[in-house]
């Protein structure tokens, strides 16, 4: 099974044109994040939070067996406790996803929607390291910000693109948390989305320091696509398993957890 943790929707796309992409990559099922809220220019279109989580719902229920939704909360816009519990207990969507758009994931005024989402029991997904898009957005990503989650120990979460260019920085974080879990014997908190970021150049070298430190069991696999793109998952995945087999000789069991088994704990299915 072949999942994509990592696909933007623009908040135009129907489940139809979404699934025959989705077909054309060899997806079997994808992890399918709501617009932000607000919309982006030319990208997609300005929508509250609850209205991005219903139209997200709406998708997913065409699907159920091969989208998975997660709402897109931005915790500094006033009602993100509300509208996390909205979309969670209303609408269904299996996760979160947040990028630090001038907010810092170490704010304390952040810390009630964190308080929520561990009460929900559903994962996050987070943006870290450099952010394109947004200007002077990557002060607020540094991977070593997510280390207050540590003040939450029941939320699952996931740091996106290993954190580039701040890869060593975010295996230190990942480091961080599984000394806490061998420490108190609760399962570790932390996964890696090793969706790109990281150029073709370094990427293997991302990899391999990713799997040397960390191991097969708490990385998962994205495309970083949109719902009208994620055809071009093809590519991605294409190229990630020469550099799995090809240059790292990875076992097909690394394989078989990466691109799919591991999201199972992550979403806690």
């Amino acid at each position: 099974m072949i999942v994509d943790c990592h696909v933007h929707a623009r908040g135009t796309e129907t489940a139809a044109e979404i699934l025959k992409g989705m077909d054309a990559a060899g997806l079997d099922r994808i992890i399918l994040f709501a617009p932000p809220p607000g919309g982006m220019p030319g990208l997609a279109p300005s929508r509250t939070m609850r209205e991005n989580s219903d139209w997200i719902g709406k998708i997913a229920r065409e699907a159920p067996d091969r989208i998975i939704p997660f709402a897109w909360i931005e915790p500094n816009l006033p009602g993100a406790v509300e509208e996390t519990e909205y979309a969670v207990q209303e609408v269904g969507v299996k996760g979160i996803k947040m990028i630090p758009n001038h907010w810092y994931p170490t704010d304390e005024a952040v810390f009630p929607v964190y308080e929520k989402i561990q009460e929900l029991g559903v994962p996050i997904l987070f943006h870290s390291g450099i952010l394109f898009g947004h200007a002077d957005g990557s002060r607020f990503c540094r991977p070593a910000f997510y280390e207050a989650l540590i003040n939450f120990p029941k939320v699952r979460f996931a740091l996106a693109h290993i954190g580039w260019p701040w890869v060593d920085e975010c295996l230190a974080v990942a480091g961080r948390f599984r000394a806490e879990s061998q420490r108190t014997g609760k399962p570790m908190q932390m996964w890696i989305d090793t969706t790109p970021g990281t150029p073709p150049i370094w990427r293997p070298e991302a990899l391999q320091k990713t799997l040397a430190y960390l191991g097969d069991e708490r990385i998962i696999w994205g495309s970083d696509r949109t719902g009208a793109t994620v055809a071009d998952a093809a590519q991605t995945l294409a190229n990630d398993r020469r550099i799995l087999h090809s240059l790292l000789g990875a076992p097909a069991e690394t394989e078989r957890r990466w691109f799919g088994e591991n999201i199972k704990a992550f979403l806690g299915f």
